[in-house]
């Protein structure tokens, strides 16, 4: 039985029983008069229903475990009666708090009697009729929280109604609390000064004591009046951020509805977490369980593992098939989290900074990324000759002045050696952090709310509103994207990202195919993991017939994530493989996505013209498990809260990209069954080891912190080198070992050096690493047959794979490499046979990329970082530096291991001796049958080949000699050596040693033919399948 409501309490949610049912709710300031459609995705769970007609698949999904879930009703839509008159059934924990509320208002209402205002109202206030029966706030009580929801939702269908600005500002005046919050004397300078204001800022700011935020206008306690100029600069600021979540909240309401729907998202955890517990005490009956046929069921997924027993050879043709869609492929990074658990800090100033500025191996998170994508497309460019400059867009946020500091980073930086226009970085809104307590916004100042990102799953909707979607299919001619973020360093090992691109342009014969795919890059998860989980699941859905009447079950299919916060409201028990076993059933989601982008765009644009806020921002969450250590600016109390903001994860776009069938579907049915959601799975430390939390010092615990995440790094770089054929290579040590001694080697290297670990192998070639030895290839064509290291070795080139073009400077087309004249690629599919890709001429002008590095930073400590090039653009091309080392010792006494200074994860280390090569410009270094001790720094001009020997007597002698001018007009020098790239029948790299090889004649044949008239049609044909 619903518990009894005061006077004053039902006069306050009876506000809802004079609106109308609930319509759909434009942003405040642009709501007509004229009838909206149904309010979706907000008290509806509306969605579009999707194609069906799926094709086979050879990876579909089969249960080894499968949790069923009954859905609970959502609140339902009211229409006519007053929803006072049907109340939904309170928790416990609600009830208790309502009639402590009831016990409250009781009390005070016999100590004083409601304040009346004088005939006429206070000044610049209004008149409210019948004041004394509309809600007044007491201190100390509360609204329980879903009479709060139910009160918003008439608020809300008032407005809609209102034809104009200033008619809604009459709604809002004539709001109990509003009209309580301008009587009150104590707020009258910020009344005041709101009068001032133009009319759709007193609609956004009047709208806070409309939901019960009043507290965000007030000012401390016995703080002196604010002047009303100071208060009205405050309060244009204020509205100015709250616009923001206005507009883009503006499918659900905007502000009112961002508001609404956290208090309807808190509520419904509450009664999830009560229904939980008492299923633990009492759990129900076989009987009860049968009586309630499941909804949903989530079944373990089945998908490409690159870490099984075919993983190696299912890895390269993936990898393969990812490099040939190269040009067809887009990178999304979402960058705008706030990074508070990494307590990242400007060493100079003090200000807290963004996780994307991270120092993370002697360079920032955002520079790692760049720098795999640019080995990617160095990568592409030896085996076709042909550059290729990837569209990248980044999701800002004002967090930590996170979107200023990211574009003064990538301006730092040259922009990474590319074109600026090739960079597209959009906002994220900031939204108000709830109390789940009494869903009160925390603030950080006064007139100043706790604004937080409001999630990653914003990122669509934002690419819709901003064009970026648009900007990626229609001017750059992209179909898909990489997703990944930037707390990870580790997606781009070895074929991890290409294999994931390659499964999604090979699920069809058609490129456009691509475009309606939505794939999930996963490992293995710790079972009770605070991450994640990917699964397979299967939705029954009862969809009726227009013209009929008549309805029947349909059955949907599709790979998607479920959150660890919801497992147990989803009755999802996370167990493990076998007895003993600490690794769950579920595979981890690792946010590294493949997206087709028609796809994406079309749900997006399907859910803006339905008003649908779930499909917008799907995967609606608000976390309750979280406790916000919180001071509070108006009166000086600090305590824990229970507090979050509604987030929304991107990942869950695939909830809306399942494929329906008319009858379930059996496990070897979905076995041959190709879905248009996919997984591919690799060995964790190859897909995620994120550096997203500060380690407590003096804690053992590194999962997830910048510790933990170079320890993978260096145990990644254990596996590379015993490929490579070394003899000896240290441990990197327990992680206790590791923290207390430091790593047992550092080897580190700029990913053109491969990146796929097959190239690095051929290009590092025997010998070995002493134990403490450090290890640093900052090239990318390099070529190490038996070194040996005992102490320190560090390679820098100024430029990694390329040569800078100046603006005004002739545009100079660089030869392609040896053998890779024609622009054809050839690779084989899984099942055999050969294909090939012709891609056409780059745009004009031509795209270019680079990955220098300076030589103030050259001579540092620290590994340099891309793009500290005066200005200018940088093509890829064998303009570049080389080192060769053959039968070579290096000995010197190498990292003081024992200085209390060294932090190993940012590559910041103090060295007794190290042996150092510097090469500037297009330059060489040779060592041949020597053995370099002690201290030694080798600095190489451009355009010179130095050489480094054994005396007579042991010495070491030096040859500096120029090296020879490029032929037939072009710019640059003849390099005395490259590597020739080639791909073989399975799609695998293989590189040949070519000393001094002129460049062959352009290929000849069928194959050129097809480019060519590829070429004259501006076309891109792509012929492949795995």
């Amino acid at each position: 039985m619903a518990p009894l409501l005061s006077s004053k309490q039902a006069a306050c949610v009876g506000e809802v029983s004079r609106a109308p049912a609930p319509l759909r709710p434009a942003p405040i300031h642009q709501r007509a008069a004229a009838p909206a459609p149904l309010q979706r995705g907000l008290l509806a769970r509306a969605r579009a229903a999707p194609a069906p007609g799926p094709s086979p698949q050879p990876d579909g999904g089969a249960p080894a475990v499968v949790f069923t879930h009954t859905q609970a009703p959502a609140i339902p839509q009211h229409s006519g009666p007053s929803p006072v008159a049907q109340p939904q059934p309170f928790s416990l924990r609600q009830q208790h708090q309502q009639q402590q509320w009831i016990r409250q208002q009781q009390q005070h209402e016999q100590r004083q009697p409601v304040r009346q205002p004088p005939p006429g109202g206070f000044p610049g206030t209004g008149t409210v009729q019948s004041y004394e029966s509309d809600y007044e706030l007491v201190p100390g009580s509360e609204l329980p929280l879903d009479a709060q929801a139910r009160r918003l939702e008439g608020i809300i269908a008032r407005l809609q109604e209102a034809p104009d600005v200033e008619a809604k500002l009459a709604v809002l005046q004539s709001v109990g609390s509003v009209a309580a919050f301008l009587a009150n004397p104590a707020t009258a300078p910020v009344s005041s000064a709101l009068a001032s204001l133009a009319a759709p800022q007193r609609l956004l700011l009047l709208s806070l004591p409309a939901m019960l935020q009043e507290h965000v206008l007030q000012e401390p306690a016995g703080a002196s009046p604010s002047s009303p100029s100071s208060v009205s600069s405050r309060l244009l600021s204020l509205a100015s951020r709250l616009s923001r979540v206005e507009s883009f909240y503006d499918s659900m309401g905007g502000l009112l509805g961002y508001q609404l729907k956290s208090l309807q998202l808190i509520v419904e955890g509450m009664k999830d977490k009560a229904r939980v517990q008492e299923e633990k005490a009492h759990p129900p009956s076989p009987e009860d369980l049968a009586a309630r046929p499941p909804q949903t069921t989530y079944r373990v997924p089945r998908g490409i593992d690159l870490a099984g027993e075919a993983g190696s050879g299912v890895g390269i043709s993936a990898a393969a098939a990812g490099l040939a869609a190269l040009p067809l492929t887009a990178e999304i990074y979402p960058v705008g989290g706030a990074g508070d658990r990494l307590g990242l800090v400007d060493e100079t100033t003090g200000e807290s900074l963004p996780a994307a500025m991270l120092p993370y191996a002697g360079r920032t998170l955002m520079e790692v990324l760049l720098r795999d994508l640019q080995a990617r497309e160095y990568l592409y460019y030896r085996l076709t000759g042909r550059q290729v400059t990837t569209p990248v867009a980044i999701m800002t946020s004002d967090a930590k002045g996170n979107h200023d500091r990211i574009s003064g980073l990538l301006a730092d930086l040259n922009w990474a050696g590319r074109e600026r226009d090739s960079f597209r970085l959009f906002r994220q809104p900031m939204v108000p952090v709830v109390s789940a307590e009494d869903g009160r916004w925390l603030l950080s100042r006064p007139l100043g709310p706790m604004m937080k990102p409001g999630g990653h799953g914003a990122i669509w909707k934002l690419m819709w509103d901003e064009g970026v979607f648009d900007w990626l299919q229609n001017t750059h001619g992209r179909v898909a994207a990489l997703v990944r973020q930037i707390s990870n360093p580790m997606a781009g090992t070895d074929t991890t990202l290409l294999a994931l691109a390659g499964a999604g342009f090979s699920r069809s014969g058609s490129v456009a195919e691509a475009g309606e795919a939505f794939g999930f890059m996963s490992c293995e998860r710790a079972v009770g993991a605070a991450e994640g989980m990917n699964v397979l699941q299967e939705r029954r859905k009862w969809v009726e017939d227009k013209e009929s009447g008549q309805g029947r079950w349909v059955y949907e299919y599709g790979v998607t994530n479920v959150e660890y916060t919801e497992f147990a409201r989803l009755g999802m028990s996370d167990e493990a493989v076998s007895a003993g076993s600490k690794t769950s059933v579920f595979p981890a989601n690792t946010n590294v996505l493949f997206v087709g982008l028609g796809a994406a765009r079309r749900l997006v644009g399907d859910a803006v013209g339905r008003g649908d806020g779930e499909q917008l921002m799907p995967g609606l969450i608000f976390n309750l498990n979280k406790k916000v250590a919180y001071t509070d600016p108006l009166s000086g109390d600090t305590r824990q809260v229970t507090a979050g903001r509604m987030e929304s994860t991107m990942q869950n776009m695939a909830d809306f990209m399942t494929d329906a069938f008319e009858r379930p579907l059996s496990r070897e049915e979905l076995g041959k069954t190709r879905l248009s959601t996919f997984l591919v799975s690799n060995l964790r430390r190859k897909v995620t080891s994120s550096a997203k939390k500060r380690r407590e010092p003096g804690s053992a615990r590194i999962a997830q912190t910048p510790d933990g995440s170079f320890y993978d790094l260096q145990r990644n770089a254990w596996q590379i080198l015993q490929r490579c054929g070394l003899t000896h290579v240290p441990e990197p040590g327990s992680p206790e070992q590791y923290l207390a001694q430091g790593p047992g080697f550092i080897f580190l290297f700029h990913p053109a050096l491969g990146p796929l670990w097959d190239v690095i192998s051929q290009k590092l070639m025997g010998g070995s690493l002493a134990q403490g030895a450090e290890l640093v290839l900052e090239v990318a064509e390099a070529r190490l047959l038996d070194v040996h290291v005992e102490g320190s070795l560090q390679v820098y080139a100024e430029c990694v794979m390329g040569h800078l073009e100046t603006p005004g400077s002739p545009v100079d087309a660089p030869p392609p490499p040896p053998g890779r004249e024609g622009s054809v690629l050839s690779i084989s599919s899984l099942r055999g046979g050969m294909t090939e890709l012709a891609m056409p001429s780059p745009p004009a002008p031509p795209s270019r990329a680079h990955s220098p590095a300076s030589p103030e930073r050259l001579r540092g400590h620290a590994s340099p970082a891309p793009g500290h090039a005066p200005g200018g653009v940088l093509r890829y091309s064998s303009r570049c530096g080389r080192v060769q080392m053959v039968n070579v010792r290096v000995r010197n006494a190498g990292i003081d291991w024992a200085d209390p200074g060294n932090v190993y994860w940012r590559h910041q280390v103090a060295r007794r001796e190290t042996c150092k090569v510097v090469l500037l410009g297009q330059s060489e270094f040779e060592a041949h049958d020597v053995t370099i001790s002690g201290a030694h720094t080798f600095v190489v001009p451009d355009g010179h080949r130095l050489a480094v020997t054994a005396g007579p007597d042991g010495a070491l002698r030096t040859s500096l000699s120029p090296l020879a001018r490029a032929g037939s007009g072009a710019e640059g020098f003849e390099p005395t050596w490259q590597w020739r790239y080639g791909m073989d029948p399975y799609g695998a790299v293989r590189l040949s040693y070519c000393p001094a090889v002129p460049h062959s004649p352009p290929a000849k044949g069928v194959t050129a033919a097809v480019l060519a008239a590829a070429e004259r049609l501006g076309e891109t044909i792509l012929d492949f399948s795995i």
